[in-house]
């Protein structure tokens, strides 16, 4: 057994002991994490690469006609982005299967970490291939409805910070099984809010770190959508198109490669959720230990 991989859940942890063994297991537990996600893992980046390849060979395309309309005429006309709504659904779709194809890829790692939680080991994955419908399902529940909720308050930027709590009663949810999802909201939000100090603290340089590596590793995908927005961009002033025909397979596998590496960039945003919650409880759990002593 490798010791660090021993790191009990529930222990009373500041926010840098909530990064630390977050990071511990990340390092140690790594090869269990990828054989148990990957398949799902591949399958959310072929879904997010269709994604990206749509968006950058045809968005670019519709700025170009936004752009035209604008300058000869100074404005859009709605009969001539009719062709693109087909395309804006499409889009809709995607992003939804994305949502989902993530979502069942971090269940797979939630099931590893139910037993870490109970065990303190990671356990090696009996095969490369078997998922646990109860945890998917619970998992896909807690994001989707995690969402839903935050979506009124990423649309108002002020009700923001009101949204974080969210993470933990994800986490929450998933992790204790018997629990309904609306249980957990109306137990768990309140927690959630008082501990706000500690799980801005961690979301905040778990996201500055996730964001930092994710642009080094999507940045091939960037270039090739910059490649194909300027390509757009010289049909608005008459010049060809001048794209290669092997544009396109290339753009779908560079997003396929950028995506799937960029899935295990942002682990930690699960293993850092994991510890907070475990922190939030012990630290519930003393109170009350606290508050039965002075009685």
């Amino acid at each position: 057994m490798n010791q660090e991989e021993n790191i009990i859940l529930q222990k009373v942890r500041s926010y840098r002991g909530v990064l630390s063994a977050g990071t511990r297991l990340y390092t140690s537990a790594f090869r269990r994490f990828f054989k148990a996600s990957w398949l799902t893992a591949l399958i959310y980046s072929l879904i997010n690469a269709a994604l990206g390849t749509l968006t950058a060979i045809k968005v670019p395309e519709l700025i170009v006609v936004i752009l035209q309309q604008l300058q000869r005429y100074n404005g859009v006309f709605i009969e001539s982005l009719q062709p693109y709504l087909m395309i804006l659904a499409e889009c809709i779709i995607l992003i939804l299967a994305a949502i989902i194809a993530a979502a069942l890829s971090q269940a797979t790692i939630f099931s590893l970490l139910k037993e870490h939680s109970e065990t303190g080991i990671v356990p090696i994955p009996a095969s490369w291939w078997k998922p646990s419908p109860r945890m998917m399902g619970r998992t896909l529940i807690g994001v989707l409805l995690s969402l839903l909720i935050c979506l009124p308050l990423f649309i108002i930027i002020l009700l923001l910070p009101f949204a974080l709590p969210m993470w933990y009663v994800q986490t929450k949810y998933i992790m204790e099984a018997p629990t309904g999802f609306w249980a957990t909201l109306k137990k768990g939000y309140g927690r959630g809010m008082s501990h706000w100090g500690s799980l801005f603290l961690v979301f905040f340089l778990t996201i500055l770190f996730i964001l930092l590596a994710g642009m080094i590793v999507m940045l091939p995908a960037h270039i090739l959508f910059l490649a194909n927005y300027r390509a757009q961009m010289g049909v608005l002033i008459g010049d060809p198109l001048g794209m290669p025909s092997y544009m396109l397979p290339m753009t779908f596998i560079t997003f396929v490669l950028c995506s799937f590496l960029y899935f295990y960039i942002c682990l930690p945003m699960l293993l850092n959720g994991y510890y907070v919650y475990g922190a939030i409880e012990a630290k519930e759990l003393e109170h009350e230990q606290q508050k039965l002593n002075i009685q």
